[in-house]
């Protein structure tokens, strides 16, 4: 057979099988420093990811527009008056007045529901 086309797909030079031996020897004390390389290099990556997405955060914290400023409408409890009467007079069409009521208990910290002449009470924005 002197002209085949057959190559092996194995390494017939038992010189190169040699070489690559012993190159195998040396190359595992830099295969463990190139995993030791690629460790680092992990944690290095994941800490600069965590620092960007916490810089981008506080800069979308400061970057966000100002909330407007609601005025708080005040009042002066006339003799009489009771938190039913006011709540109606004052919250939305739709609300409830239980719900606007509780919102009024709410807002100027009161721990009876009694309000008396002259008491000033913020009402709630809804």
């Amino acid at each position: 057979m002197r002209y085949s086309t057959y190559q092996s797909i194995f390494p017939m030079n038992l010189e190169k099988m040699q070489e690559n031996q012993k190159k195998g020897s040396k190359g595992f004390s830099q295969l463990i420093a190139q995993m030791i390389t690629n460790t680092l290099l992990l944690k290095l990556l994941i800490l600069v990811i965590v620092v960007w997405i916490a810089g981008a955060g506080v800069l979308t914290v400061f970057a966000a527009p100002s909330v407007p400023k609601v005025e708080v409408t005040k009042l002066t409890v006339q003799p009489g008056d009771t938190l039913w009467q006011i709540a109606i007079k004052h919250k939305p069409e739709r609300m409830d007045t239980r719900v606007y009521i509780e919102g009024i208990v709410r807002i100027n910290g009161l721990e009876d529901r009694g309000v008396q002449a002259g008491q000033v009470l913020k009402l709630p924005y809804f």
